[in-house]
């Protein structure tokens, strides 16, 4: 089995994880890139140009590799069903100010052309999440010399990443915040429920790939216990939500730094998808009105413009507070480099 951290020409065993929506800036990508940790770029949501251009701007800040994180997912879809949905939501839109949501939604894929980007920019790393990228995709990334890597939350997510040729496997426990990479959420409404260790034993005892472990990891200790149990690094979220170069805006950090481990909770209201998030209003509020959430990636669309004025507006109740359950632990804003230090 190849060594993890020659495959991705890195020399600290920890990975920042791939957070979409604007918190993976180039500053915080480079910055822990610099450190020899392995920085990500969080793509899932972005268009080819929008990819290219902060990869251009990471480049600027360091010659180190990162990765680049992409949804394994067609994300193109349409529904003229959002009706009772919409209606329920029109309440925050009224607050916010916002113009009525239309009945009818329609959303685009990128994935294609961001595949592009990644192989014109020469992105030596790529992540994956929600299931496994198709084959005629990974055989232009490996074509390539592309470093696979794949979100998996049980044994037999794993195996498929595996024989599908994928280079390492991160094992997702029900602990990590924001969205996991679950492949069938008709399954697992909620998401797997197996906790990191239980699944990164799993893992190690059946793969023959490099396996990093996910969920819930904050500290030192944490990261030796892993590494001793067989995983090659750790993949980390939560903490870098804090990190100084991160785009988390103020009162989104307000919130972590409030919230105790028990604050928060998985739930479908912000994009149809099962995530950890800390609760707030808007979770009580929408899981309180019997309303099904419609299913991703339609009702992230909902919700996006609510989550996009809480966020110009400083309401910490009107955002998607993604957060693994070591969110208790954080209490100050920190350099992306001393997150990195302090862990190994």
């Amino acid at each position: 089995m190849q060594n993890f951290l020659d495959m991705c020409e890195i020399d600290k065993p920890v990975v920042q994880a791939g957070m979409a929506g604007g918190i993976t800036t180039p500053e915080m990508v480079a910055a822990v890139a610099e450190t020899g940790a392995l920085g990500t770029i969080g793509a899932g949501y972005m268009n080819g140009p929008d990819l290219k251009n902060i990869i251009h701007s990471t480049k600027e800040l360091t010659n180190k590799p990162f990765a680049v994180n992409v949804f394994a997912v067609n994300l193109e879809a349409w529904s003229d069903d959002a009706g009772a949905m919409q209606t329920f939501l029109e309440t925050y839109r009224k607050t916010l100010g916002i113009a009525p949501g239309e009945r009818s939604v329609k959303i685009q894929d990128y994935l294609a052309e961001k595949i592009d980007v990644i192989i014109e920019e020469a992105i030596p790393i790529v992540t994956t999440a929600f299931g496994v990228l198709p084959p005629e995709m990974i055989a232009r990334l490996k074509r390539h010399d592309v470093v696979l890597i794949g979100m998996a939350t049980t044994l037999g997510e794993a195996s498929e990443l595996e024989e599908a040729g994928y280079d390492a496997i991160v094992a997702q426990g029900v602990e990590a915040g924001g969205h996991r990479g679950t492949f069938d959420v008709n399954t697992y409404s909620f998401g797997s429920q197996i906790s990191l260790h239980v699944l990164l034993q799993e893992l190690l005892n059946t793969v023959n790939v490099p396996v990093i472990a996910a969920g819930g990891i904050y500290h030192k200790s944490q990261v030796e216990a892993l590494l001793t149990m067989g995983a090659s690094a750790v993949q980390i979220g939560t903490r870098f939500l804090m990190a100084a170069e991160a785009g988390t805006n103020t009162a989104y950090r307000q919130a972590l730094i409030r919230a105790d481990t028990h604050d928060t909770v998985i739930t479908k209201v912000f994009s149809g998808r099962p995530a950890r998030a800390i609760r707030n209003q808007f979770v009580d509020e929408v899981e309180a009105s019997g309303i099904a959430p419609l299913p991703f990636p339609i009702q992230n669309q909902l919700t996006k413009p609510i989550r996009s004025v809480g966020k110009t507006k400083g309401i910490p109740d009107m955002q998607s507070l993604w957060a693994g359950q070591g969110v208790g632990a954080i209490r100050q804003e920190e350099r992306a480099a001393e997150i990195v230090q302090s862990l190994v």
